[in-house]
């Protein structure tokens, strides 16, 4: 445990039962471990826990993950970190990740556009397979001036990326 982190984190709203303050990469050794077990998975990402969350996202096999799954998952990401965490860890390397993106950066709910413009900037730094970038880049401009946050600087992060590819 760093309780130095921890404080850190929860000071900075990052509101968890348990928050051992791990960073990234011990998380990635940690999940090293063990082999992808879905029920595994399943159990720690249920719990209100920071590093089991994050673990959840490393462990679950990439090849049982479904399309509900990630939208399930999404609606649980309370925390920029966690969603960060899932688009990196898990939702990147799936067949359907483009496709998630085309129909996450549609919704009315910003949190659900923060995501999908955050997986969109996964898949162009991953050099994945990308959709067609135009609609994403047409809503991208309109939400590039909202007031909420997040949302503003997702999109401005893959606009800068879009422009330099």
């Amino acid at each position: 445990m760093n309780g130095v982190a921890s404080t850190v984190m929860r000071n900075s709203g990052l509101n968890y039962k348990l928050n051992f303050g791990l960073d990234a990469m011990s998380i990635r050794e940690l999940a090293k471990r063990f082999e992808p077990n879905m029920e595994l998975a399943e159990q720690l990402w249920s719990e209100n826990a920071r590093e089991c969350k994050i673990l959840g996202t490393l462990l679950y096999p990439k090849i049982a993950f479904t399309t509900q799954k990630a939208d399930l998952w999404l609606e649980d990401c309370f925390n920029p970190e966690l969603m960060e965490q899932l688009c990196f860890n898990l939702l990147q390397h799936l067949d359907f990740a483009a496709e998630k993106t085309q129909e996450w950066i549609q919704s009315e709910n910003p949190e659900i556009r923060t995501a999908g413009f955050m997986l969109l900037l996964r898949l162009i730094l991953g050099k994945k397979k990308l959709p067609d970038l135009s609609l994403a880049i047409q809503q991208a401009e309109k939400d590039i001036s909202t007031d909420n946050f997040r949302l503003k600087q997702a999109t401005e992060r893959f606009l800068e990326r879009v422009k330099v590819d």
